[in-house]
């Protein structure tokens, strides 16, 4: 369901994207056959290890506690999707106009996207536990951390200081419990 809103959400903002100019940094980006290579591999590789190992203990209170996690990451990835409007890319990439997004869920994390897949991963595995799952959920977790330095490398060196003190301001991934206060009390 994420991935069909991020194609109707892409498709939409096609014109306003390309206005915003050329791309003036890109970070590495693998070629389409090459993504559909790893995905290919890494869901049968997973398929044949689920066989092989089959699930560790079902306790159903981590169920419950991953499914709200998945919840929360599903919620948390719309909205920080929404608010990123024509700046949001699938790839590590600036434009000519690129603007900083400080609103939001950024005001809370400066990757609430990257934070909502660490909570799919989180609580898919706490839902389903297997060997599996787990070194799916590790995996992608490893990725997300990896893009999310590249992304911070990027954005320092294109939007210089200002996005050294929106950095300094807002934490990366875990969002500080006093502004989480803040945040839900309005203010």
């Amino acid at each position: 369901m994420l991935v069909l809103d991020g194609v109707l959400q892409t498709r939409r903002e096609h014109a306003a994207r390309a206005a915003l100019g050329p791309v003036v940094l890109r970070a590495w980006q693998p070629s389409v056959a090459a993504g559909v290579a790893v995905l290919a591999t890494t869901l049968g590789g997973a398929t044949v290890l689920e066989r092989l190992t089959g699930r560790l203990a079902f306790r159903p209170g981590a169920a419950v506690v991953g499914l709200v996690l998945v919840g929360a990451g599903a919620v948390l990835h719309a909205w920080a999707r929404r608010t990123l409007g024509v700046m949001w890319s699938g790839v590590v990439q600036v434009r000519a106009q690129h603007a900083l997004v400080e609103r939001g869920p950024y005001t809370i994390v400066r990757h609430p996207i990257y934070l909502a897949g660490l909570l799919l991963a989180a609580g898919t595995f706490l839902a389903h536990p297997s060997v599996a799952s787990g070194c799916l959920a590790g995996g992608f977790s490893l990725g997300v951390l990896l893009k999310a330095r590249l992304e911070e490398r990027a954005l320092r060196e294109t939007l210089g200081n200002r996005y050294a003190e929106y950095a300094a301001r807002v934490p990366a991934l875990l969002p500080s419990p006093a502004r989480l206060r803040t945040r839900v009390a309005g203010r």
